[in-house]
């Protein structure tokens, strides 16, 4: 009989057992058989990424993440058409950060600071590890005080430039007796332009000691309007003193301020030394022209540089390349080394079915854990950089990433780099196609910078006046 109800007994535990395992595997799988959709931006660097974390969450989770790619242009378009449409179709999608403030005002995304305090019950603190970011990722996707969503990466533009130019004796030689200063990094802009001149040349002319067989070039852009256009521009003009955009003081445009239009005239001047073609590139096509070999040094987000020219799989400049910070406009205070951070983020569509499955898959996905093994299974040394220091501080990160400690050190533990995230403001973007628009004319020689920025402005104006903003 002892030994019968011993037997009961381990039965019974045996029985409560598997209820409750099975109790937590379905709260686990609580999303099971729920499909999110998601728009991602095929041209981005960090859009693959996003969509591994997205499905490895969705494998978790229970949730089948099923991805639709588009262009950039495209995905504005199409997210704008859908939600006025009221379509219900997507659950996720990613945001360029022009686009933010527009987005959230008109209730096309919901933010995620929104959702959070409405669903406190649902949140998990240790996958949202909003303390595991850099200050400035939070700062940057924050508008009028609300979290919007998790960056997508960090470290923002750098200056990319070859060493073996740069360091060549006769390279070295020949500059100083045209410019009368060392050949070096380029600390300020007349000096990034004295040496984009500098080595663009002709083919049949020498470079480093070689006879060219084809054109060369000193810098390149991705000059193909509006958003490539714009996201190099902004830098300029930025350390040069303009505000972007608009003054926030004020509210009034100043787009054809003088310190906008010196930015932009200084980029019509780089026009001569670089590769045809620029003005339809997109950033990947620029960046792939530095990374086949043919220009000497370029500005460009360190995610993609890090991605196609510093991977020996995809650069013939691999072992011939550093990198450092923006240079600085001379006589501008408070703007040194100016360059735009970045980061983007993905956020909860607002006319979502499915929003709680989304929320818990995008808090997930972007999870210390779930960022972590993703990173470390696919992307590295090359494909990505994550947001969170925790893992770009990792021990076995920085090991398997020859130049992390250098790109941290440079990029994001310095205190003299002016960081900046584009105006959250809803008529941003209109007001910068208006301006990219006028510049791209500049630069193809079809108005000149201030009759394009005079009219540029006149378009601002007659928004943010629509808008209330100024009388």
């Amino acid at each position: 009989m002892r030994l019968l109800r011993l037997l009961a007994m381990l039965a019974v535990v045996l029985v409560l057992a598997l209820a409750v395992t099975g109790l937590g595997w379905a709260g686990e799988k609580r999303y099971d058989g729920v499909t999110l959709r998601v728009m991602l931006p095929d041209g981005w660097t960090e859009a693959k990424p996003v969509s591994d974390l997205l499905t490895e969450a969705g494998k978790m989770l229970g949730t089948d993440v099923r991805v639709s790619w588009y262009s950039m242009d495209e995905l504005h378009d199409k997210a704008l058409i859908d939600f006025t449409a009221g379509n219900k179709t997507w659950d996720i999608l990613a945001v360029q950060s022009y686009n933010r403030a527009e987005w959230a005002d008109m209730g096309l995304i919901v933010p995620m600071g929104t959702y959070i305090a409405k669903h406190p019950e649902l949140v998990d603190k240790a996958k949202l590890a909003l303390d595991d970011y850099y200050d400035i990722s939070i700062k940057n996707y924050t508008h009028k005080g609300v979290w919007l969503g998790p960056p997508l990466y960090v470290t923002g533009v750098a200056l990319f430039y070859r060493t073996d130019l740069f360091n060549h004796p006769e390279e070295k030689t020949n500059f100083k007796a045209k410019y009368g200063y060392d050949l070096k990094e380029p600390a300020t802009y007349k000096e990034f332009r004295d040496i984009a001149e500098f080595f663009t040349r002709k083919a049949g002319q020498k470079l480093a000691g070689q006879v060219l067989t084809s054109d060369f070039y000193g810098t390149s852009h991705s000059d193909k309007p509006v958003g490539f256009l714009w996201s190099d521009f902004v830098n300029y003009l930025m350390a040069f003193g303009a505000h972007d955009v608009y003054d926030p003081k004020t509210m009034r445009p100043t787009l054809n301020s003088p310190q906008a239009v010196a930015a932009g005239n200084f980029m019509v001047s780089l026009v001569p030394f670089m590769p045809p073609g620029h003005l339809n590139f997109t950033s990947g096509e620029s960046t792939a022209v530095f990374a086949s070999g043919n220009v000497a040094m370029i500005i460009e987000y360190f995610l993609r540089c890090a991605d196609m020219v510093l991977n020996p799989a995809k650069s013939k400049v691999a072992d011939k390349v550093a990198f450092t910070v923006l240079p600085s406009a001379e006589g501008v205070k408070g703007r040194e080394h100016a360059a735009h951070h970045g980061g983007n983020f993905v956020g909860l569509y607002s006319l979502s079915a499915n929003m709680e499955a989304a929320y818990k898959t995008i808090e997930l996905a972007f999870s210390p854990e779930v960022m972590r093994k993703v990173y470390l299974a696919k992307y590295v040394p090359y494909g990505w950089i994550p947001p969170r220091p925790s893992i770009l501080h990792d021990p076995e990160v920085q090991r398997r990433v020859p130049w992390m400690k250098e790109a941290l050190a440079k990029l994001m533990d310095r205190k003299d780099i002016y960081y900046f995230e584009q105006a959250p403001l809803p008529e941003y973007f209109r007001a910068m196609d208006a301006a990219a628009t006028a510049l791209h004319k500049a630069m193809s020689t079809r108005t000149t910078v201030n009759k394009g920025f005079d009219e540029a402005q006149k378009e601002a104006e007659a928004l943010f006046k629509k808008a209330g903003y100024i009388k």
